[in-house]
């Protein structure tokens, strides 16, 4: 392995988590690529990324592009882009790997590898919403695959600028359980960069864990037009949350996953992020379109398959679902 200060990372997108993690490993001693666009590709190339931690901004230099074309041998490959543009941009995501490259999805929602690596019922069966055509599939090996989830809280208030508000920690963890020197690796370089990051030997129950928390307040805060503090503090849509949350839990107990978390743990999770809004809430109020399908389809979907019925998901769900054809300003 290359020390850190030879790590090669790439980072395909630059929102506020992209930016976050390129900015993080630049500090930790990465050489750090971001693969933009527009504005942000242009800041990125005349400042370089920014990153505010409590009142204090600081900078760091990147390799910003937006032809993946120019980026070769990375160490790790974070996707933080929407899952709706993996199918534009699957082919093109190995061959910017060295030859132990890993691609690491740093996304919400039920990634395309999940239920390939996942000892279920349902087998590697593909997900119509996530992966209908299976081009991830077929682009990206599973054996290249490295899981994560994220907790961070992080808005853009500037292209190339990301400000964290809160929480700091990442999961990592290889699809098969094991330990890996790569997953090591990663979590030293996101520990010397500032970030709390844990390896999980079930990162399939981690990223459900996140997922179900996704899949619940994502879609309420659009459509209540509400912070997290509000979802758990209004009687109304706490108790609507905590029924969904039920829901996707029992849903993740149904394929198989031994999940360790209650109702009660993710409401009190949600109740730490303060004021802050969600990613799809931050998309909404910019009219940009909403990652709906791979955070509340993909879990309706995998419902729908093992004939489980979920009342309050499906009808958040035909809710959202309606919205996001409405794309505007809320």
């Amino acid at each position: 392995m290359k020390n850190s200060h030879q790590c090669r990372v790439a980072v395909y997108g630059a929102g506020a988590i992209g930016c976050l993690l390129a900015a993080r490993l630049a500090k930790a001693g990465c050489e750090v690529s971001v693969i933009a666009r527009g504005q942000t590709l242009a800041a990125l190339r005349q400042n370089g990324v920014s990153l505010t931690v409590d009142s204090v901004t600081q900078s760091y230099p990147v390799q910003a592009t937006d032809d993946p074309a120019d980026i070769r041998g990375a160490d790790y490959l974070f996707l933080t882009v929407k899952q709706q543009a993996l199918d534009e941009i699957g082919d093109r995501l190995t061959p910017m790997l060295a030859a132990h490259g890993a691609v690491v999805p740093a996304m919400n929602g039920i990634p395309w590898w999940y239920l390939p690596t996942l000892n279920s019922a349902l087998g590697d069966a593909p997900l119509r919403l996530v992966d209908a055509h299976g081009i991830l599939k077929r682009a990206v090996p599973l054996e290249r695959v490295l899981g994560s989830v994220v907790y961070i809280a992080a808005h853009t208030p500037a292209p190339g600028v990301t400000v964290q508000n809160a929480r700091n920690n990442l999961i990592i963890g290889e699809p098969n359980g094991e330990i890996s020197a790569r997953a090591t690796r990663l979590a030293g370089l996101l520990t010397a960069s500032g970030l709390q990051c844990d390896i999980s030997p079930r990162i399939h129950e981690a990223v459900w864990i996140k997922a179900a928390g996704n899949a619940t307040f994502n879609p309420l805060s659009v459509l209540a037009n509400a912070g997290m503090n509000e979802l758990v503090e209004d009687p109304y849509l706490n108790r609507l949350a905590r029924a969904m949350l039920q829901e996707y839990l029992k849903l993740g107990t149904a394929l198989g996953l031994p999940l360790q978390v209650t109702v009660e743990q993710r409401m009190k999770a949600a109740a730490s992020a303060g004021a802050a809004k969600t990613s799809m809430l931050q998309d909404a109020l910019k009219g940009k379109p909403l990652e709906v399908d791979a955070l509340i389809g993909s879990m309706v979907e995998i419902a729908e398959k093992l004939n489980l019925d979920m009342p309050y998901a499906s009808m958040v769900w035909g809710l959202i679902r309606h919205r996001n054809r409405s794309v505007g300003s809320i």
